[in-house]
């Protein structure tokens, strides 16, 4: 079997060269998802087209596109061009040498990994000739959801393909289930003893498609068959020096092995053997068989070995790879062939190694040095005359004027492969035609090139150093030089008679207009100008004068002095270019509304032929402002409920503004009347009155004025809002009597006094008056009863009742007590002296408010003349006067009726409280 060349190295070494080379699937898992799902599709498809990857992912090509690139620049990807233009997409291999070299080393239960894989193979599995090999793996599904996983061979040789007829199995496992299958090998008798490398897939792309498949390298190695019974009469072989897998032979190309085949013929009758080896070319192998000799003196050169039985022999054995052999391993067979007993199988392995032989020539070629209107062109070609592959990397160095030019070098790369010659094209371009010599021998542009191995290997010290003559130009090349020159010194003459003969030039006016025609008074901006002039440094003065239709002169004039150059004020909205200066957005002082013309005149410093020039803007309007309008005006309510009554404020108390009837108190429903109104173009605003008048035209809330003119009046701050209308809410009058009302509002404008004031006038507002109401009737200190029954004793003093009263005092309440003393204030305490006859006196306090709505409340105290049978005691409550409860007990003692006695007066001298005339608190 013919050895191909190997690299060894070990599943963990791959996966850091990975780690250094490029992105690893660590990397690849640490991506966003869209990103990740793209890489790991392509991990396990190959090379894929733009459509395919569209198709796949849903999305459009114009959107796929900018992901692609980004995946691109960070080394995810690699483009791969194809002949038609377009670019197909592959993963890079550093991904795929990380992602084999994971699935070698790593335990099957890999980070964030749904499956895991146990096989019973290590995965270097010896076999012979005639059995039957079973690769089992057990699959564990630990994912969340039930999936369909495939297991199969990859990459499998020609040879396993015939022994193992099913290569793909498929299992549907739920979370936590496993399952187990089975591949197996049929080696055949006669199979050759070899090694045999593939690979163990399981993939689930339907359940799983961001997870990478998992991926196990297996190697089956088929020994030299072994016979089942060995006899002590075979003959056997064995090989010297021995060789391993371990410490295998090495040797040069071109170099000779020699190896002993000694055979022992065991055997009781002669043998003849011969050596076989299929796995090495011919021209590598030389077997020598001792020689004969059939007559004396006569040798003859022996194709076998002839032994007699229990003798030995040796056969000499040379390998001698050509100096063409690649370097690597290679592991032949060698069979020894018995005449006596050819179904006899005597085998054994040679491992061979063939060591590298490092050489490269290296030429720098000349092909066109001299620079005229085509580049320079160079090459540089590589002959690898050794047996391994070679990576190779030019650089080109700037040397003397090297910066001077821009290089090609195509390829960059040499991918060279043993007895390869490749050659790379060096295009060398000055880069400013414009410094091209204009005579003499031309400049010379050095440059070298360096090579490098792309893994360090050794190279010849070639020195590769190369130039370029950028010729000068030719003699015809420098007659456009002489032209000018002339042209330049008919230029100068042209210059000078420009400059100091022509006559000055007479600045005009090319254009002159306002930026608008019309403009509003409310913006608060004057009229702005453009103008265009032509030779500025000739001007003297530039004069804006505005005028009305009538002709007087409304704007201006305005002067610019330019004699000594654009002055300050005009540098900010001017331009000199070409001769010409255009000037924008030039202020002028018309503000006022109304129609304008403006004039300007351009005067040109004093010269010959010098006048001025003169142009008119059409009309420019500004309109006036619009006046205010008053879009609402009302009261909060249409009709208020007169406020209670505040208390008396003690004299020397600060009355705050809460307790004033100044109106600012913030209580809504403390009945007096509150405005709200909207007024639009508020911007016009200069005073806005106020007045209230009652039924009868009286003014009863004074005049108020609020000037508008510095934006909302501080008294009015809390209560109104500019936006696009002006909106004031819950503005107090102060007006909180009952009675029928009437407000009006006046908008004086900030356009002038001329402007006629606008008014409004709300609807009749009603603040309805109180209900009377008593808060307090007492007699003698107690809430009265409608009737009290008291006793008289003849020869006594007579008897006097206490009587206090409080009523609700809104304005222009009225209180009378009858039959006496009639008008009473509403808060009040009088004595009543009752007759000493038998009798009924009726007392009665009336309450009259500002409507004439009435209140009453009457008590009667009825006395007569006690006998000994009679009432004791005071019966309160009317008609229970021949009652004794508990009521008219309490009065008897004095707590009801029994004040009503006729005090003793306390002093001689002084008058009883009976004898005094009535009297208020």
């Amino acid at each position: 079997m013919t050895g191909t060349p190997s690299s060894p190295g070990s599943a963990q070494s791959n996966l850091d060269d990975a780690q250094l080379d490029g992105p690893t699937v660590a990397d690849v898992m640490g991506l966003p998802e869209p990103q990740r799902q793209l890489v790991i599709w392509l991990m396990r498809q190959g090379i894929v087209s733009l459509s395919a990857i569209a198709e796949q992912f849903s999305f459009s090509e114009a959107d796929l596109s900018p992901l692609l690139n980004e995946l691109l620049a960070q080394g995810y990807l690699e483009a791969v061009p194809q002949n038609d233009g377009s670019l197909y997409y592959q993963a890079p291999d550093t991904l795929q040498q990380g992602s084999r070299a994971l699935n070698e080393t790593a335990s099957p239960k890999l980070i964030g990994q749904p499956i895991s894989v146990i096989l019973n193979s290590t995965g270097e599995d010896l076999v012979t000739p005639g059995i039957e090999f079973q690769l089992s793996a057990i699959i564990r599904h630990r994912g969340a959801q039930s999936a369909i996983i495939d297991i199969f061979l990859d990459d499998l040789p020609p040879t396993l393909s015939t022994w193992c007829p099913q290569i793909q199995e498929r299992l549907a496992l739920d979370t936590d289930q496993s399952g187990e299958v089975v591949f197996k090998f049929n080696v055949p008798v006669n199979a050759l003893p070899g090694i045999h490398r593939y690979w163990l897939v399981v993939d689930a792309p339907l359940h799983y498609p961001n997870h990478p498949p998992l991926r196990y390298a297996q190697t089956l190695q088929v020994l030299p068959p072994v016979q089942s019974t060995v006899q002590v009469s075979d003959p056997t072989f064995a090989l010297q020096p021995a060789t391993s897998a371990a410490n295998p032979a090495s040797l040069l190309p071109g170099s000779t092995l020699s190896l002993q085949v000694i055979v022992y013929n065991r055997a009781e009758r002669v043998d003849r053997f011969r050596l076989l080896c299929s796995d090495l070319p011919t021209s590598w192998l030389k077997i020598n068989y001792p020689q004969g000799v059939q007559t004396p003196g006569l040798g003859v050169i022996e194709t076998y070995l002839d032994l007699n039985p229990g003798e030995q022999g040796v056969i000499d054995v040379q390998i001698t790879p050509p100096v063409d052999a690649l370097a690597g391993s290679y592991i032949p067979t060698l069979r020894l062939r018995s005449e006596n007993r050819p179904d006899l199988s005597l085998m054994d392995l040679l491992y061979l190694e063939v060591q590298p032989v490092y050489q490269v020539d290296i030429q720098f070629i000349t092909l066109s040095s001299r620079v005229r209107r085509q580049p320079g062109l160079f090459q540089v070609q590589a002959n690898n005359q050794g047996n391994t592959s070679r990576s190779l990397l030019l650089t080109i160095l700037e040397l003397d004027g090297g910066d001077q030019c821009t290089y090609t070098l195509i390829p960059e790369q040499l991918q060279l492969d043993p007895k390869q010659t490749l050659t790379s094209k060096i295009t060398v371009r000055p880069k400013r035609p414009l410094r091209r010599p204009l005579w003499g021998g031309g400049r010379l542009l050095n440059f070298g090139v360096t090579v490098s191995d792309e893994e360090a290997l050794p190279l010849p010290e070639v020195p590769m150093q190369g130039y370029v003559l950028w010729e000068s130009r030719p003699w015809w090349q420098i007659l456009p030089l002489i032209l000018l020159a002339i042209g330049g010194l008919v230029g100068l003459i042209l210059l000078a008679w420009w400059f100091l003969l022509r006559p000055p030039a007479t600045p005009q006016v090319l254009r002159f207009a306002a930026n608008d025609n019309q403009y509003a008074a409310t913006d608060e901006d004057a009229v702005r100008l453009n103008l265009q002039v032509s030779y500025p440094y000739q001007i003297e003065v530039l004069e804006i004068i505005g005028q009305s239709p009538e002709g007087e002169v409304t704007s201006g004039p305005i002067t610019y002095d330019l004699s000594n150059g654009i002055p300050p004020d005009l540098r900010a909205n001017c331009a000199v270019q070409r001769r010409q200066m255009t000037c924008t957005n030039l202020r002028t002082d018309a503000l006022k509304a109304g129609d304008y013309t403006f004039t300007l005149t351009v005067v040109p410093k004093p010269g010959r032929g010098q006048a001025p020039s003169q142009m008119t803007t059409p009309l420019v309007s500004i309109l006036p402002a619009p006046l205010p309008e008053i879009v609402g005006f009302a009261p909060t309510q249409p009709n208020y409920l007169e406020a209670e009554p505040q208390p008396a404020v003690a004299q020397g108390e600060d009355q705050t503004p809460e307790t004033s009837q100044s109106g600012n108190s913030d209580d809504e429903n403390d009945g007096m009347v509150r405005l709200n109104w909207a007024i639009a173009n508020p911007n016009n605003i200069n005073v806005v009155e106020l007045v209230g008048r009652n039924a009868e035209g009286v003014i009863v809330m004074p005049l108020l004025q609020f000037d508008w003119r510095n934006g909302i009046p501080e008294g009015l701050a809390p209560f109104c809002q500019i936006r696009q209308v002006l909106i004031c809410q819950n503005i107090p009058t102060g007006v909180n009597q009952a009675g029928d009302y009437t407000f009006e509002i006046t908008v004086l404008a900030k356009s002038g006094p001329t402007e006629a004031p606008i008014r409004q006038t709300t609807e009749v507002v009603k603040i309805v008056p109180r209900p009377p109401r008593i808060i307090s009737f007492l007699i003698n200190g107690t809430e009265a009863q409608p009737k009290y029954l008291l006793p008289v004793d003849q020869g006594q003093l007579p008897l006097q009742v206490n009587v206090a009263w409080e009523v609700e005092a809104t304005p222009g309440t009225q209180v009378a007590l009858t039959p006496t003393p009639g008008t009473i204030p509403p808060q009040g305490e009088v004595v009543i002296p009752l007759s000493p006859e038998p009798g009924e006196t009726a007392l009665m306090l009336q309450v009259t408010n500002s409507a004439g709505d009435q209140i009453t409340r009457a008590v009667t105290i009825q006395t007569y003349d006690p006998t000994p049978q009679g009432p004791d005691t005071i019966v309160v409550g009317g008609d229970q006067a021949d009652g004794a409860g508990a009521d008219g007990g309490a009065g008897a003692d004095g707590n009801g009726g029994g004040d009503l006695n006729t005090p003793s007066p306390s002093q001689p001298e002084q008058l009883s409280p009976s004898e005094l005339p009535p009297q208020f608190d």
